[in-house]
C-alpha cells in the first residue's frame, strides 16, 4: 500500500509517547534483549515462498513496483487489492500475470496483508507496493531467514526504512548520486559480511516471515491497529516473547519511496498505533531506545558509506547552510555553494544543511542525500505556513531543533552560512549558542530586503530600507489591523537579521557595494572582519571567438524574472529585425509563465528566441554562441556569475549600471553599462553595435579575464584559518 505503511519507529515517535514517570523508571531498566533466542535447530529452506503486496491507491509508484517484481521474482506474487480502486490502479494490475485477491471494502495494511498470508500455508514476504526490489532479493532474504532456526523474520536495508534504512539510520534517504536501486544493492551486497544482526523488530516495508512463526503466533492483530501503523511491531514483540528474533539482511537492498503526508489523518492514525502499541508492549519503547543507543548496524552503514565515498585527508569539518541544493535548485547561490562544497571535500569533511520544496510533504520533513561523499539535508519549507513568524524566516522552532540536532551530529568546526532564506534567521543563534565559529556569506541584499535585491513593488530600484516604506512594499501578514501589523512585523524582521548577522565571526561579500549597504544601513558589526572577495569562475573554453557581424546574436543567461529586466532587454531590440540582431534568452521560461508570455508579446516581431535551459557542462557553448551578453537586472546584482563567465568566454557584456555589475569593468574594457530599467538608453548602444559590429571586437579585445575558482576556494579557506585562529586566541 503505497506510501503509507513504513515502519513505526521513528524519532519522533520515541519522543511522542508518553510515560507516567514511575513507569518510565522500571521501563529504563528494563529493555527487552531482543537477541535472545529459543535454541530452534536449524530447518531446509522452503523451495518456494509468496511474496504478498498490499495494493490501495499511488498507480505510478504501483507500476515501478511490479515491474521490479516481475523482473527480479521467480516466486508467486499476490496482490491484494484494498477495497475499490481507480482506474489508473486497475490498468496497472490488469498489466501483470499475478494472482489477485481482493477485499470488498478497505481493511487497511494489517488486514490486507492478513488477507494474503491465510491464502498460503509457504513462507510469506510482505511488500510495499511503492517499493523497488533488486537482484537475488528473495534468495538472499531466504538464506538470512535459515541462517539460524530462531529467525522469524527478516528485514532488508534500504532508503527508508527507519532502522534498517541507509546511509543514515530513522531517516528518510534518496538514493546516493550517481546511483539507481540496482547499482546502490550491488555495492551493498559487495560490501556485506553475512552477519544478519539481529534488531527488536522488523519493518513492514518489506518483512520476510517464515510461516513457522505465523503457525505459532498468529497473523497481524487487524482489530487492534485498524489502517495502519504499529502492527508490524506489535506481531514481533509477540515473536521476541516466544523466543523467536528478527533480522537484518545487510546483503540485499530495495527501494523505497516513502510516504508522503496525509495531514491530520496520518497523524492520527500514528498516535493511535502508538497507544495501542504502549499499552500492549510497555517495554518497547525502552527497547528502541537502548538499540538507537548501541547501533548495532552502524558498522554495516560504514561500510557502505566507504565503499562510495571519495577518500581524502579531512583536515576540519565544515557545514554550509544554504537554501538550496542542485539539481532541485540551480539558482546562483545554490551552484556556488554546491562548486564551493566539492571544491573543499578533498581537504575536508564537507556537509550542508538545505531547504527543499515539496508539495506532499509536511512542513519539516526531511530527507537525507549522500552526494558523492557529501552529507545534504533537506528540510521542506513550501512556504505555506500561516504563523508569519515563521512563513517570514523570523522565527521556526521545529527547524531550529532539527538544525540544533544537526550540528550535534556533524560537530562541526565552523559554519558556512550561505543563505538563510527558507530556514529562518534564528539558525545563526543555534550555532552561536553551541559555540560553533560562523562565516556569513552576505549574497544579496535579503536581510535589508525581503524582495531580495532592491526591486520594490512598482518594477523600480529601490534606493534603501524604511520601516514605512518596507511595509508598503512588501505584505508580510494580512493580521488585522494589517497596516500596524505589518509594520511591526518589518521590524521584527529586521530585528532578527540584525541578531543573525550580529551571530557571525565574519562575513564575507562579493562586492564592495553590498559591504557598503550594510554599513550604510547600520546593520554590520564593525569590530568583525568583513571580507570582500569577488567570486571565482569555473567555465572553460577554448574555441577561438569569432569576428562580430550582422545579424548580432545578443544573449540572456539566467531567471527569466521580473526583477531581472528580460522585458528590458527585449523592449530595446523591438524594432530590429532577423537581419539586424537576434535575442536569445537562455533559462526557464516556466519558472513565471505570465511574465514569460509577456515577454512574447512585447517582441512584436523581433528576432526573440527562447532557447531553454541547459547542461552545466554545456555553459561554455552557450556563450560561445551570442556575441554579446545583456545583464539587464533592475534588482541589484550581488555578482554577476553569468557575466563574468561570458568575459571569461571572450564575450563582452552590456549591463545594468549598480550593484556588483559596476565592478566588472571600466567602460570599453570589456563592454558597456546603461541606466537599470532605461530600455532607450540601452536600445541606443543595441543599435549602435548593429551599425558598427567592430565595437565587439574592440570590447573583446581589452577584456580582463575574472579569476579562477581554485583561487577563490583559498581565499575562502583563509577566512575560515582567521576565523578559527581567533576563537582559539
Amino acid at each position: 500500500m503505497a506510501r503509507s505503511f513504513g515502519g513505526f519507529i521513528r524519532r519522533s515517535n520515541i519522543a511522542a509517547v508518553p510515560l507516567p514517570d514511575s513507569i518510565r523508571r522500571i521501563v529504563a531498566r528494563r529493555p527487552i534483549d531482543w537477541t535472545r533466542s529459543a535454541g530452534r535447530p536449524r530447518a531446509m529452506a522452503p523451495p518456494e515462498v509468496d511474496v504478498i503486496v498490499p495494493v490501495y491507491g499511488a498507480a505510478k509508484e504501483l507500476r515501478a513496483c511490479l515491474e521490479s517484481v516481475a523482473r527480479e521474482t521467480r516466486h508467486r506474487v499476490t496482490l491484494v487489492v484494498d477495497g475499490p480502486q481507480d482506474a489508473d490502479v486497475e490498468s496497472v494490475i490488469a498489466g501483470f500475470d499475478f494472482r489477485v485477491l481482493r477485499n470488498e471494502q478497505r481493511l487497511g495494511f494489517a488486514g490486507s496483508a492478513n488477507h494474503g498470508m491465510r491464502e498460503t500455508s509457504s513462507d510469506v514476504v510482505l511488500l510495499n507496493s511503492d517499493t523497488i526490489v533488486t537482484p537475488r532479493w528473495i534468495e538472499k532474504l531466504i538464506e538470512a531467514a535459515y541462517s539460524s532456526g530462531d529467525v522469524g523474520t527478516v528485514t532488508p536495508l534500504s532508503n527508508h526504512a527507519t532502522l534498517c534504512s541507509i546511509p543514515r539510520a530513522f531517516e528518510e534517504n534518496l538514493l546516493p548520486t550517481s546511483f539507481d536501486a540496482a547499482s546502490f544493492a550491488a555495492v551493498v551486497e559487495k560490501v556485506s559480511q553475512r552477519s544478519y544482526p539481529r534488531i527488536p523488530t522488523g519493518v513492514g516495508v518489506c518483512l520476510y516471515i517464515r510461516r513457522a512463526l505465523i503457525d505459532e503466533i498468529g497473523v497481524f492483530d487487524a482489530q487492534q491497529f485498524g489502517l495502519g501503523y504499529g502492527e508490524e511491531n506489535d506481531f514481533c514483540m509477540r515473536a521476541l516473547a516466544r523466543g523467536w528474533v528478527h533480522v537484518a539482511d545487510e546483503s540485499t537492498f530495495i527501494y523505497h519511496a516513502g510516504h508522503r503526508s496525509f495531514g491530520a489523518s496520518h497523524t492520527r492514525l500514528e498516535r493511535r498505533g502508538a497507544a495501542t502499541l504502549r499499552r500492549r508492549h510497555p517495554r518497547y519503547m525502552a527497547t528502541i531506545a537502548v538499540f538507537m543507543k548501541s547501533d548495532p548496524l552502524a558498522e554495516v552503514r560504514a561500510r557502505v558509506v566507504a565503499a562510495i565515498t571519495p577518500r581524502s585527508d579531512h583536515k576540519r569539518r565544515i557545514v554550509h547552510l544554504v537554501h538550496g541544493w542542485p539539481p532541485f535548485q540551480q539558482a546562483g547561490t545554490e551552484l556556488y555553494a554546491y562548486w564551493l562544497a566539492r571544491q573543499q571535500q578533498a581537504s575536508n569533511e564537507v556537509s550542508v544543511y538545505v531547504r527543499a520544496s515539496d508539495p506532499e510533504r509536511a512542513h519539516g520533513e526531511a530527507m537525507e542525500l549522500l552526494d558523492d561523499g557529501i552529507r545534504v539535508r533537506l528540510v521542506t519549507n513550501n512556504f505555506t505556513a500561516r504563523n508569519p513568524f515563521r512563513r517570514n524566516a523570523i522565527r521556526d522552532r521545529q527547524i531550529e531543533r532539527d538544525f540544533e540536532r544537526y550540528l550535534k551530529q556533524q560537530q562541526p568546526d565552523l559554519l558556512h552560512i550561505h543563505h538563510l532564506a527558507g530556514h529562518a534567521f534564528s539558525l545563526a543563534r543555534v550555532a552561536r549558542r553551541l559555540g560553533i565559529p560562523i562565516v556569513l556569506q552576505i549574497q544579496d541584499w535579503w536581510f535589508l530586503c525581503a524582495r531580495v535585491n532592491l526591486y520594490d513593488r512598482d518594477g523600480n530600484r529601490c534606493s534603501g530600507p524604511g520601516f514605512e516604506k518596507c511595509a508598503r512594499c512588501v505584505t508580510l501578514t494580512k493580521i488585522a489591523p494589517s497596516p500596524i501589523t505589518n509594520r511591526l512585523l518589518h521590524m521584527a524582521r529586521r530585528s532578527a537579521a540584525r541578531n543573525a548577522i550580529d551571530s557571525a565571526d565574519a562575513y564575507v561579500a562579493g562586492s564592495e557595494s553590498i559591504h557598503e549597504d550594510y554599513v550604510r544601513a547600520g546593520m554590520i558589526d564593525a569590530s568583525k572582519p568583513f571580507h570582500v572577495i569577488p567570486y571565482g569562475v569555473g567555465v572553460t573554453t577554448n574555441a577561438p571567438r569569432s569576428r562580430a557581424m550582422r545579424p548580432i546574436r545578443f544573449g540572456y543567461v539566467g531567471s527569466i524574472a521580473p526583477h531581472k529586466g528580460v522585458h528590458v532587454a527585449v523592449d530595446a531590440v523591438r524594432g530590429m529585425n532577423s537581419t539586424q540582431a537576434s535575442l536569445h534568452i537562455w533559462g526557464d521560461a516556466g519558472a513565471f509563465p505570465d511574465y514569460a508570455a509577456d515577454l512574447t508579446r512585447r517582441g512584436n516581431g523581433a528576432a526573440i528566441i527562447f532557447e531553454g535551459r541547459f547542461r552545466e557542462e554545456d555553459r561554455a557553448q552557450v556563450y560561445a554562441s551570442m556575441d554579446v551578453l545583456l545583464v539587464p537586472s533592475i534588482g541589484l546584482e550581488s555578482f554577476g556569475l553569468a557575466a563574468r563567465e561570458a568575459l571569461t568566454c571572450g564575450v563582452p557584456v552590456i549591463a545594468s549600471a549598480g550593484g556588483a555589475l559596476s565592478e566588472m569593468f571600466a567602460p570599453g574594457d570589456g563592454g558597456e553599462f546603461f541606466p537599470a530599467g532605461d530600455a532607450d538608453a540601452l536600445r541606443s548602444i543595441l543599435r549602435r553595435i548593429v551599425e558598427e559590429p567592430e565595437v565587439i571586437d574592440r570590447w573583446a579585445a581589452r577584456i580582463h579575464p575574472p579569476k579562477r575558482n581554485d583561487a577563490h576556494a583559498a581565499e575562502i579557506e583563509a577566512v575560515y584559518e582567521s576565523v578559527l585562529r581567533h576563537r582559539k586566541s
